[in-house]
């Protein structure tokens, strides 16, 4: 059934279409339909050492799933106002495992309002479904979707001269569709508040202070888990025009989050990314990147995992209509935590990803896509490791 709110989102949708069409806009407004048929190895992103058979009731781990899209996305400016919306909805159809089938539903919108060419901000609410490959229930035969949602009102004011403040509100909530996932349902609510200074240069450094109110719906408390949290991060965000072929991004976070009744659970530490992107010629650019995580993973013998993640992702375009795209992941996480008198499980995992996209551009509407991937996950903690490979090949109009 559809949320409320989501609802509200296809109404809302329904309206501004119905306003730009009338007022012979259709340049503020793209439709799209798309067809892609993927081919997997490991569905279920079981362990090499895995009872296939006893999990899924056949030898083969392997399915061959059917993509099939539409959306609308609309940008629309009035005066100081400007609207953005984004709508798409994937069905995925499986051919030899049909019981996963679903369908995703995701949005993003945005007011990006200003009362004053000073006070300015925000409005924003997006939601993202999509199949979490790494969530451990692969020794349950089972696959998880995971379902991220987020809203947030912020502004800013131009004090003056290089100076603005910031401040905002928000709320995250994250679920998923199979029960035993250690990461763990979670909503928090919170606000935040701080400065930001805009060099001539264009370069900006912003400092927040958030402080979060949070729960695990549905979990009760007990001495093994806690229901209710607080979160309080420290952010620094740098925005560098380097030069006019390259850019650095970066956010780094001291967070910590204490869970009320049970320490035991707590974790604290630094967390962000920093990537940069260079315009190496007409025709090719290259972005990179490394990061490092801190998040919730609740087990007996721990409560947090951290870890890093590097990525490059260059990308060619021999001819104006065909683009050749490489990536490359590597990660690793160290869980962490154990509950006091549970021996640690010492576990740690290594991620490699890469992939090779084909863009061709076949007119001004349509666009072919070849792509492949392998997919690799090594841990010295037997039945945790997998391997996968996959093929896409997809059409997508856009009008």
């Amino acid at each position: 059934m559809l949320s409320r709110k989501l609802l509200i989102v296809q109404l809302a949708v329904a309206g501004l279409i119905s306003v730009d069409a009338h007022a012979d806009e259709l340049d503020t407004l793209q439709f799209k339909v798309g067809q892609s048929v993927q081919h997997d190895s490991n569905v279920f992103r079981l362990s090499e050492s895995a009872n296939t058979a006893a999990l899924l009731g056949t030898s083969s781990r392997s399915d061959t799933i059917g993509v099939t899209t539409v959306g609308a996305k609309i940008d629309k400016s009035y005066s100081l106002q400007r609207i953005e919306l984004d709508i798409t909805a994937d069905r995925y159809s499986y051919k030899r495992f049909s019981s996963l089938d679903f369908t995703a539903v995701n949005y993003a919108a945005a007011w990006r309002w200003s009362l004053t060419p000073a006070l300015h901000g925000n409005l924003t609410a997006d939601r993202q479904e999509y199949v979490d490959n790494t969530a451990d229930i692969q020794n349950l035969g089972q696959v998880n979707r995971r379902t991220d949602r987020s809203n947030l009102f912020d502004l800013e004011y131009e004090v003056g001269g290089p100076w603005r403040a910031v401040a905002g509100v928000f709320e995250r909530k994250s679920s998923s569709s199979q029960a035993f996932t250690f990461e763990g349902d979670s909503e928090v609510q919170g606000v935040e508040g701080g400065v930001r200074y805009v060099f001539p240069s264009r370069t900006s450094l912003a400092y927040r202070l958030k402080h979060g109110s949070g729960s695990y719906p549905g979990r009760q408390a007990s001495s093994l888990f806690a229901s209710d949290f607080k979160d309080r991060e420290h952010e620094f965000r740098l925005d560098w025009p380097v030069t006019g072929k390259t850019t650095i991004q970066s956010r780094i976070s001291y967070f910590d989050r204490a869970h009320e009744g049970l320490a035991a659970r707590d974790f604290s530490g630094f967390l962000g990314n920093v990537n940069a992107t260079w315009q190496a010629t007409g025709k090719t650019s290259v972005t990179a990147g490394v990061g490092r995580e801190l998040n919730s993973y609740q087990t007996t013998s721990a409560s947090y995992y951290e870890g890093y993640r590097f990525f490059i992702a260059p990308t060619w375009k021999p001819t104006a209509k065909t683009a050749v795209k490489l990536r490359y992941v590597h990660g690793s996480r160290d869980y962490k935590g154990p509950l006091p008198g549970v021996a640690p499980i010492d576990r740690r995992d290594k991620l490699n990803l890469g992939s090779v996209a084909l863009e061709w551009q076949a007119s001004r509407a349509i666009q072919l896509t070849l792509a492949m991937q392998h997919d690799r996950r090594s841990s010295n903690q037997p039945g945790f490791d997998y391997k996968s490979n996959l093929v896409n090949l997809s059409v997508l109009a856009s009008f």
